[in-house]
């Protein structure tokens, strides 16, 4: 009876130990798990973070995209703008300013004192040879000077050699410069209508061994023209 006391006892502390073991490992199992799951939830949390990150990056790149269109629309515009002003400041050739062939005022009296010449000739004042790219019309000081034709002033300058200059773009490529003004009646940017005054004569530093005189210049296209020829005059 012992004996059977005995085996029963044996018995049953086997079968206590086999519950601790598998609750020892079902606690486990459930550590296990749940450390798994708390893994998870940090990885998804960080992995929502990057997206956020790359979302705010390609807003920016978007934003100096517009900025880079921006700047060569501001840059044409400028463009335009000049191009616009410098057409305006130009004098068209029309029936009645073509070079050559139009009428033109005579810018004083008609009288020549000294003619147009691309070959070196005497300054007697300044003591030297010189190509005279002008005509010089007599006229006593204070005499009224007149555009030879309509046209837009391109500038008003002071020289010690030549005087008081003005610039006149008279359409045609053709430009004049009225040289040794004693007194400048017009400006810069100005119109002007053929015969209109623009200044009085004065004088001429470098040929002041010359009678009173207006010093008259003209360009077409750039390079010196005989104002005379130019103008359909002669001597």
């Amino acid at each position: 009876m012992a004996a059977k006391d005995k085996a029963n006892s044996n018995k049953n502390l086997r079968a206590l130990f086999s519950v601790i073991c598998l609750c020892i490992i079902a606690l486990g199992l459930i550590v296990y798990f749940s450390t798994q799951r708390g893994d998870t939830s940090v990885n998804e949390a960080t992995t929502v973070k990057v997206e956020e990150t790359t979302e705010v990056q390609r807003r920016v790149t978007v934003k100096d995209e517009e900025k880079n269109e921006t700047e060569p629309s501001q840059q044409t515009t400028l463009d335009e703008t000049t191009e616009a002003t410098t057409e305006q400041t130009s004098m068209p050739m029309n029936e009645t300013n073509t070079p050559y062939k139009s009428f033109y005022k005579y810018p004083v009296s008609e009288e020549v004192l000294a003619g147009y010449s691309e070959e070196l000739v005497k300054n007697e004042t300044m003591g030297d040879y010189r190509a005279h790219m002008a005509v010089d019309f007599k006229a006593g000081a204070g005499t009224k000077v007149v555009a030879i034709n309509d046209g837009v002033v391109l500038s008003v300058t002071e020289n010690p050699l030549y005087g008081n200059i003005v610039e006149i773009d008279h359409g045609g490529k053709l430009v004049a410069r009225y040289c040794g003004l004693e007194t400048v009646s017009v400006s810069e940017g100005e119109s002007v209508t053929i015969g209109q005054a623009v200044g009085t004569v004065g004088v001429v530093a470098f040929e002041g061994s010359l009678d009173s005189h207006l010093h008259f210049e003209t360009l077409l296209d750039g390079k010196y023209v005989n104002p005379l020829d130019v103008m359909g005059k002669t001597e």
